[in-house]
């Protein structure tokens, strides 16, 4: 089998590799229309086979400026992967910088052309080593951009980082072809034959991490749903009890919050007044961390019936202490009938075992705040 034939080989796999995927993503969107994601990424393999066929079909010396098109579409075929990727996160899809890449690649496929036309002659091969670089470019800041949103479309995900990591790992492949064009080691068709090769395996690895972008936003919402409590949207016990390690260190505030006379609001307003209660003080009480320095540090727990526990990492008391001044306040604000709250202020101390010790500290500071007439702090 003779050189060539090896390369159009390689490129059918490619081809049919794409193929496989566009079906999948187009049975993806199919089944859910408002997953625009899977078109962007089906997209991206179209015009991709494209490119390749177009390369392998019209490769002919006097098709120089159409060749030059289907190397610039190369490199465009990673935009709606990109962009595909940036809708998911919910990001703006479409940046300026993009349309880059693809004429870099063409304008130095096109460059020793020019250079030739006006009696210049460029060193042999470089049309291929000018595109390469332009790909190069391509999978660089596509890559590059790929991993910087993927903890956007899903925190702590990894299908998008995989993703962006198997484009950027192309690079190499680049360099390593274009190197053995500079030192005249290899043969012209190199470096299509060295790409299609790392096509086997990245653009396999690309695809497999994009499909797995939404199948971990999935379980990752499934586990959301699973601390949360379904009343208040607050972080349950069972959160608590999964992520309460984290917060075993000085430094750490906790905040036990109760409602004051919480059964005689279910009994003169009725169940659905005291439901009604505890959404707004939840609300209330996740406003408050919005609005503190803890902005991003704050977690507001529902520990049972009318019993909250806010936890501030990484506080000192005064801050603390304004942030339940700020949960008083706003609660005086709201319903239509005056309800109060009592709270017990503690930190974790190092000798604490379990962040259960410092919750019962908290709760000890809670009752006292209740014998000594509610409605207050006690720290």
């Amino acid at each position: 089998m003779s050189f060539a034939v090896d390369l159009a080989t390689l490129r059918l796999c490619s081809v049919l590799a794409s193929i496989t995927f566009i079906v999948i993503f187009l049975a993806l969107w199919r089944g859910r229309r408002d997953q625009l994601h899977h078109l962007h990424w089906a997209g991206s393999l179209v015009l991709y086979c494209v490119a390749l066929a177009g390369l392998d079909w019209l490769n002919k010396p006097d098709s120089v400026f159409v060749r030059s098109l289907l190397l610039a579409a190369l490199t465009a075929s990673n935009i709606p992967v990109v962009t595909g990727v940036r809708l998911f996160a919910g990001q703006p899809p479409w940046r300026s910088w993009m349309v880059i890449p693809a004429a870099v690649t063409m304008a130095g496929f096109l460059l020793p052309h020019f250079a030739a036309s006006v009696g210049t002659v460029m060193l042999p091969q470089s049309e291929q080593v000018l595109a390469a670089l332009g790909l190069m470019l391509g999978m660089g800041l596509f890559g590059w951009d790929m991993i910087v949103q993927a903890d956007k479309a899903v925190e702590g995900g990894h299908g998008g980082r995989i993703a962006g990591v198997a484009m950027l790992a192309y690079i190499p492949c680049y360099l390593l072809s274009i190197a053995g064009e500079v030192l005249h080691l290899t043969t012209p068709l190199t470096l299509a034959t060295l790409a299609l090769l790392s096509d086997q395996l990245l653009l396999m690895l690309l695809n497999l991490g994009l499909l797995a972008m939404p199948a971990e936003a999935a379980l990752a919402a499934l586990r959301e749903s699973a601390w949360r409590d379904g009343l208040t949207g607050a972080y349950n016990r069972a959160w608590l009890a999964s992520r309460g390690t984290e917060f075993l260190r000085p430094g750490t505030w906790l905040a036990h919050i109760d409602v004051d006379h919480f059964k005689s609001i279910n009994d003169r307003f009725g169940h659905a007044a005291g439901d009604q209660t505890l959404v707004e003080l939840a609300g209330a009480l996740v406003a408050a961390t919005r609005s503190s320095r803890l902005q991003s540090l704050g977690h507001v727990v529902r520990m049972g019936g009318d019993e909250f526990l806010i936890i501030m990492p990484d506080a000192s008391l005064l801050e603390a202490q304004r942030l339940v001044q700020i949960v008083r306040t706003s609660i005086e604000r709201l319903g239509s009938f005056r309800w109060t709250v009592s709270i017990g202020l503690t930190e974790v101390e190092p000798q604490d075992q379990s962040l259960s010790n410092a919750v019962d500290r908290a709760d000890a500071q809670l009752y006292a705040a209740k014998l000594a007439g509610r409605d207050r702090v006690a720290a």
